[in-house]
């Protein structure tokens, strides 16, 4: 790890101070705004002197801060390390030698849909995040494509380590699930309710609140909620048409006619539109999993629940009070029933789970 102090010389005598970071293979320069001015008298001479005393200690500032960041340490006063992740990223891409920099550079264009900024700060990558972030790969793509494109995120983040940037990598904390497991954070018709019994006056609460409970009462994605519009709703017959974002150009089950309960039409009544306008008013999927979050413990229910929980909770409660595999394959929109087998296993489970949990009977001998 290499932190120095850079000067740039201008064709008018004046010289650019920067910070200089060369970090095995990480190039970075930042822009102090310190500028010397040609010396043509002692004034200007002694401003010289103080503005390079300055930019010795701010050099020396940030090599605390990077060796701080490193070894867990607060320090005494708030900063910010001068590194952008999808900068890091874009180096890593580069500096790439596997034969799969392919899935590398998809796994950045991910990566820069997800962040929905044109920065995003290397402090921001918490294990929060990339919880989310392999949420957002799973709702956006197929098979075990989520879980390669997540290794090679991890990928980067180790590297960030072997540069002391980060003393850890928080991607370790996200459990990959391959494409026969099946996660167990649902939600049960209880806990659905006590979502449901909040109340959000916040227009981003109130929408994020208005469409996951949607999205457990008619199994829709994320991708399709957020794209849904009023044109597709036929509030009178409860019926709602749409082609599936996911699953369009690959799937004879892409269009989707789905019969809407009584949940549904109320949550859509909330707020009626105009035919070409959305019927959620959402903000991006990284804010919105944030947002969900703090509904989720406002609930008081102690899980790990993104977006698309809520459209496993629905077909998990319709095998539950008792819908036949085929129609609930064809209420989700799966091309083929053996997607919707997994569900059947979990509720067989959960049964199994239910039946384990009463109470012990002390029975005496006869």
């Amino acid at each position: 790890m290499e932190i120095k102090l850079g000067k740039k010389r201008h064709t008018n005598g004046k010289i650019s101070l920067y910070i200089e970071y060369n970090l095995e293979g990480i190039h970075r320069k930042e822009d102090i705004h310190l500028t010397l001015d040609r010396p043509d008298c002692e004034d200007i001479k002694k401003k010289n002197e103080d503005r390079l005393l300055l930019a010795r200690q701010i050099c020396a500032k940030r090599e605390w801060e990077i060796i701080a960041n490193f070894n867990r340490v607060e320090l005494p006063y708030p900063h910010l390390l001068p590194f952008d992740f999808l900068d890091l990223f874009g180096d890593f891409t580069r500096n790439y030698k596997g034969k799969d920099i392919n899935t590398v550079k998809a796994t950045g264009k991910q990566l820069y849909q997800f962040a929905g900024e044109k920065s995003l700060p290397l402090k921001m990558i918490d294990a929060t995040f990339c919880r989310n972030f392999y949420s957002f790969l799973k709702e956006h793509l197929r098979g075990n494509t989520p879980a390669g494109y997540f290794k090679k995120f991890s990928l980067c983040l180790n590297k960030c380590v072997e540069d002391h940037l980060i003393a850890s990598n928080p991607a370790k904390e996200v459990k990959l699930i391959s494409n026969n497991e099946f996660t167990k954070n649902i939600l049960n018709s209880e806990e659905m309710q006590r979502i449901a019994n909040l109340h959000y006056t916040s227009l981003h609460y109130r929408e994020v609140w208005r469409a996951f409970l949607f999205a457990c009462n008619t199994g829709l994605r994320w991708c399709d909620i957020y794209a849904l519009r009023f044109s597709s709703v036929d509030i009178e017959n409860g019926m709602l048409n749409l082609i599936q974002q996911k699953v369009k150009n690959h799937s004879s089950k892409a269009v989707l006619h789905l019969n809407l309960n009584k949940n549904a039409l109320f949550l859509l009544k909330i707020y009626i539109g105009k035919p070409n306008e959305k019927v959620f008013q959402l903000p991006t999927y990284n804010y919105a999993l944030r947002l969900l979050e703090h509904i989720v413990k406002d609930a008081g229910i102690d899980k790990h629940i993104t977006f698309h929980c809520g459209r496993h909770s629905f077909i998990t409660e319709l095998i539950v009070y008792g819908a036949d595999i085929k129609t609930a394959a064809e209420l989700a929109g799966h091309s083929s029933i053996r997607h919707t087998e997994k569900y059947v296993h979990l509720v067989d489970r959960l049964k199994q789970k239910a039946v384990d949990s009463l109470p012990a009977l002390i029975i005496k001998d006869f």
